[in-house]
Order: C-alpha cells, then structure tokens, then sequence
C-alpha cells in the first residue's frame, strides 16, 4: 500500500469560507402558484410558508377534488382544476410547475405564455431539445425561468463555490457522487416516461457540472428495470483537465448518497444525503486524514431547504434577470444532454 507521510497544506476552520446565505427578509414577497398539487408541491408550500416572505396564492391539479384539499391544507386563496386558469390567474407572479417530468414543457408554456416566472421541477424535461426549446422560449418572452436544482442555492453550495475560486483543493483530479435509494415501490419512477438518471442521477450530474463544468467524454453502464427505464447507472465524466467525475445512481439499491471533491492540495467530503442541508469536511491530500469541518446550522433541515431557491429566484427577478446566473440555461441543457447519454448507454432507446 502506498503511504504517503507529507501533506500538500495544513488546513484550518479559517479556510471554510462563511456560506453566503439570503435573509429571506431582503427580497421582495411574490405571488406563487403551483401547477399540480403532489407530493414536492406539499414540501415546496410548507417550506415557503416556514423560511420565506413569499406567499403561495392558488394552486391547480388535474386531479378532481385535489387542488381544493391542497389549498384548504395551506391557507391558499384560490384552487383551479385546469392548469390553462392557474396558469392566467392575473394576481400569480411566479409559476412553480410540480408536475411530472413529461409534461414539464407543456406545463411550464401555459405559464411562460401568461406571461408569468416559472420554477421548474428538475429536470426541465427529459430531452436537451425540449428543455433548449422551454428555456429559449421563457427568454423571448422576457420571464425568468430556473430549473428548481435546490442544491445549487444551498448553504454548502456558497462554500464549495468560494473554495474553488480560491483554489483550496489546489487542481481538482477526481469527483465521486452518487445517490440511491431502492424505490422499487414508487410507481411513478417506473412509468414509461420516467428516468432513473434523470430524476434521481440529475443530483450528482449537476454536482459535478458545478464543479468542473462540461465533459469532453461520457462512458457509461447499467442495468435497465424494464425495457423504458434504467434500474442503476454508473458513468465517469471525463475532462479537457485531465480530471474526472465518477457518479453512481440506483433505483434498486440504497447508498451513502455521499460526495467528494479531490484535488492536489485537499480534499472536500460532503456527508450524505449531499445535495440537502448537511456537513463538510476539509481533509489534506493525505490518506485517512481529517481536517475542519463545518456543518449547516441554520435550522432548515432537509427538504425545507427548498426555500433557498426561492429566495434566490425572488433576488433575481428584483433584479431584471432572466436566468439564474448560478445555474444558468446553458448548464441546465447540458446537464439533460449528459443524462441522456448516459441514459442512451444504459440501454434507453430514444425515438
């Protein structure tokens, strides 16, 4: 085994850069309302209602009965049993589409044509050509369009990216990812037009996207559930660098969901789950070393870190702008193009 007696640097808490966070109270309140009225929509209200200033106002669902439970649920005014009438409800500022995947570019058009900001649910859609075409459109029409990639707008994310502009790690030559959970027994995951990489891999995808951008090559494996949907996949990213990004996603198997990122002068270990509110730690580029560590103390716990984005998307559109220049649409069609192919490896046979 090869030991290695002499670290790079020395790292102290003094080298974990404070997270820069939003006070909720600094933004402007808008007027959401949500397209569907599912599971994410619940968590998406609760936590808005608990860590922001801005005000859920109507909801809509397809589903007969289901938009009035929501909105008597939250204390939201008014409920709709169409999309078309949320969509044109002239007292809603900002559209958060929490529908599924399929029918993203659908859903998120009615809102983009009223004129109105959208929140997509990740991913944007299940094609770069459809998610291009979505975001393309929100531009043209002068709205704000982000993809609701939360990990992007966490406390963590703050850090990480004030450490790769101070070079802290030094070069960076290998990421890990991964995220897994055995959800055989979510119906939804399975459907025809769903994606295991797509719904669940998108988290270590746009991990590594953060990190060192674009790859220049993709090799990828797996196993398929059934003959539409990837069981697991395992990918490495490789980079103009020299670096690579190692991601794991499974439908079948629970994982750590842990991350790291390791370059010549340290390495970074986020605790698993990664991409929710957690804890980091700063080890030299030694073997079994340890190093500061920092932990999210704010009190948002989980998926209530949902809110960050909010808050986000409420300072960018005070702001006059149109995409989040901290994930922008670029990245975002890039992040489906490199799930597609990951996807195309597998196994997934596109039309």
């Amino acid at each position: 085994m090869a030991m290695f007696s002499e670290a790079p640097r020395d790292f102290t808490a003094a080298d974990i850069p404070q997270p820069e966070i939003i006070d909720a109270k600094s933004v402007p309140s808008y007027r959401w309302g949500f397209i569907g009225a599912g599971d994410i929509a619940e968590v998406m209200a609760g936590t808005l209602a608990k860590h922001t200033n801005q005000r859920v106002v109507a909801v809509g669902s397809q589903t007969p009965g289901k938009a009035k439970a929501f909105a008597e649920r939250f204390g939201v005014e008014r409920h709709y049993d169409n999309y078309l009438d949320l969509a044109n409800d002239p007292e809603v500022d900002i559209v958060y589409i929490a529908t599924l995947p399929h029918t993203h570019l659908k859903d998120a058009r009615l809102a983009i044509r009223a004129g109105k900001h959208v929140l997509i649910e990740k991913p944007s859609t299940l094609t770069a050509k459809d998610t291009e075409a979505l975001y393309s459109e929100a531009k043209a029409a002068g709205v704000l369009a982000m993809e609701a990639m939360w990990s992007r707008y966490l406390p963590q994310a703050s850090i990480i990216r004030q450490m790769l502009a101070a070079g802290t790690l030094g070069e960076i030559t290998l990421l890990q990812a991964d995220f897994g959970q055995d959800n055989r027994e979510i119906a939804r995951l399975w459907l025809k037009d769903s994606s295991i990489v797509m719904d669940m891999g998108i988290y270590p995808i746009s991990f590594a996207q953060m990190v060192l951008g674009s790859p220049s090559r993709i090799i990828a494996g797996g196993k398929m559930h059934n003959e539409n949907v990837e069981a697991m996949a395992a990918a490495t990213l490789e980079y103009d660098s020299g670096a690579r990004a190692v991601l794991t996603v499974s439908g079948h198997s629970h994982v750590p969901t842990t991350a790291s990122i390791s370059g010549d002068e340290g390495v970074l270990v986020l605790d698993g789950p990664f991409f929710i509110p957690t804890s980091l730690e700063l080890r030299p580029a030694l073997f079994n070393s340890h190093g500061p560590r920092w932990s999210d103390e704010s009190g948002v716990i989980g998926h209530e870190g949902l809110s960050h984005q909010a808050n986000h998307m409420a300072k960018f559109i005070h702001e006059g702008l149109l995409e989040s220049p901290l994930h922008t649409h670029a990245e975002v069609v890039e992040g489906i193009r490199i799930g597609e192919e990951i996807r195309r490896q597998v196994g997934v046979t596109y039309p």
